[in-house]
């Protein structure tokens, strides 16, 4: 067809539908060859026979034309990733871990449990008559305190004493009186024991005289008379002489009298000091005050001491004195837990309200220990019970033996730490470094010339409140991994976020 001369032309002959509709796919005109014709529209036919559009036609090469470009595109991106996989490979990325360099330490085995303290030597002081409150000592110049030492014979406090002072006065009048005629007694039967030698005297020259007139008469030297004389000397002699032991025997009895009064005076004045005891509180030993109920002025009666149970008996009594170095903590474990304990091991023994704020800041067991021995109070293990408790099978375990006594009160509810072990010159790393598989107990270390790490199997020994003791498995100031361990195997290449910690 000539487009440049259409004058020329013949009209077109119309297109034939069945043939149109016979045109392979594959004969398909390119978008370039359709536009170097013209349109049917343009031609000279000036029918308006209705004529197929080519727009679909260009719609689908343009969309093939955007696939070709598509793919290329994709295909770039693939051979991108493909490299960069092969970057990977060739120089894998370091995991980051934290670490910690082995070092020898003391390793500690502890037990902690809860506990009831309470004094093995406790005395009761209590007021046994009504009054006014008189006195109460005083130390540094402050009333007494729970807390407070004291020591044996220590006056505490008294009530009003004035009536048994004054029965006092009059007990030991008694008893001089007393005395008095005593010594009247014992002077009266020195007397009449004098006066028995001079009878018994008396008495033996009046026989000698009489002998010997006796004999004089016999020879008719002298009358009768004047041997009757003699005889009648020795009679009186001997009267004289039974009188003066009679005396001695009423003197004796004088005595004897003069004693039995004053034992009774004396008795009498020991009631009263019993009646003036009941006035004083004074301390039998050398103690601590555990509770104190009065002051000085106040009224106490003897029906203010409760005696339902033995914690009304120390809240309601007037004085409680204890002693430090028998007081008592009370405490039951589990049996696996107590089959390491052994009398003599140190403890730790801190009131449940020393510790409570911490414990519920979420502060650790070491956090914990260390407020023990800081606020607490150390002793022993004083006993260990050989048999379990039928209901819990637990066994009991006393605590005693403290150095000093910080705030322990009786019945307190208490926190107890015992030292079961304590290994010197041991390896001990934090509990997080060691790992748990299989009943097997494994850490990694660091080699510290190609930065990779090693999953080495170790033997647990003493496992403590912060650390555990490593028995083999791990040397002397070789980094091991506490943190990042749950990527990492054998060979693992690592980083240390932390290296100047451990340098």
């Amino acid at each position: 067809m000539n487009a440049e001369n259409p004058s020329n032309q013949t009209p077109p002959e119309p297109e034939d539908p069945d043939r149109a509709q016979d045109v392979h796919p594959a004969e398909t005109v390119q978008p370039t060859q359709v536009a170097e014709q013209p349109l049917p529209s343009e031609t000279h036919n000036p029918s308006p026979k209705r004529q197929k559009s080519w727009w679909p036609i260009i719609g689908l090469a343009m969309l093939v034309i955007a696939g070709l470009a598509g793919w290329r595109v994709y295909s770039g991106l693939r051979a991108a990733d493909a490299d960069e996989a092969v970057e990977t490979v060739s120089a894998p990325a370091r995991l980051p871990v934290r670490v910690v360099r082995a070092q020898k330490d003391l390793a500690q085995g502890w037990v902690f449990d809860e506990g009831t303290s309470l004094p093995v030597q406790i005395r009761i002081l209590d007021f046994h008559t009504s009054g006014d409150i008189t006195y109460v000592a005083k130390s540094n110049g402050i009333e007494l305190r729970e807390g407070d030492s004291v020591s044996q014979g220590q006056l505490l406090a008294t009530v009003d004493d004035r009536r048994q002072t004054s029965s006092i006065q009059t007990a030991d009048a008694d008893i001089q009186v007393a005395v008095n005629q005593r010594d009247q007694s014992e002077a009266s039967l020195l007397q009449a024991q004098a006066n028995l030698e001079q009878a018994e005297s008396d008495l033996a020259l009046a026989e000698t005289e009489l002998r010997r007139h006796q004999t004089l008469f016999e020879r008719g030297a002298v009358s009768a008379s004047d041997r009757d004389a003699f005889r009648n000397r020795v009679d009186q002699a001997q009267a004289a002489f039974k009188t003066a032991q009679q005396n001695i025997r009423s003197a004796e009895e004088g005595v004897q009298s003069a004693e039995s009064s004053i034992n009774a005076a004396q008795a009498r004045r020991n009631q009263v000091d019993v009646d003036l005891e009941d006035t004083q509180l004074v301390s039998p030993i050398d103690g601590v005050i555990a509770y104190i109920n009065i002051q000085e002025g106040e009224y106490w009666n003897t029906q203010y001491l409760n005696a339902s149970s033995p914690q009304d008996v120390i809240e309601t009594a007037p004085i409680v004195v204890v002693d430090p170095a028998t007081y008592e903590v009370e405490l039951e474990l589990q049996a696996d837990a107590a089959s390491g304990i052994r009398p003599g091991q140190r403890a730790y023994v801190v009131l449940e309200e020393e510790v409570s704020a911490a414990q519920a800041g979420g502060a650790s067991r070491q956090d914990l220990l260390e407020i023990a021995q800081e606020r607490g109070t150390q002793g022993s293990v004083f006993a260990v019970s050989p048999s379990q408790t039928p209901g819990g099978r637990s066994t009991k375990v006393a605590i005693r033996n403290f150095q000093q006594v910080r705030n322990l009160k009786v019945g307190a509810r208490v926190y107890v730490w015992i030292e079961t072990v304590a290994n010197q010159d041991a390896i001990v790393l934090p509990l997080e470094a060691v790992l748990s598989r299989e009943q097997n107990f494994y850490a990694f270390v660091v080699n510290e010339t190609d930065g990779t790490v090693q999953r080495r199997q170790v033997t647990r020994g003493v496992e403590g409140l912060s650390g555990v003791e490593v028995l083999s498995g791990v040397e002397p100031n070789e980094l091991v991994v506490i943190e990042g361990q749950n990527r990492l195997v054998e060979g693992t290449p690592v980083e240390i976020v932390n290296r100047e910690q451990v340098q």
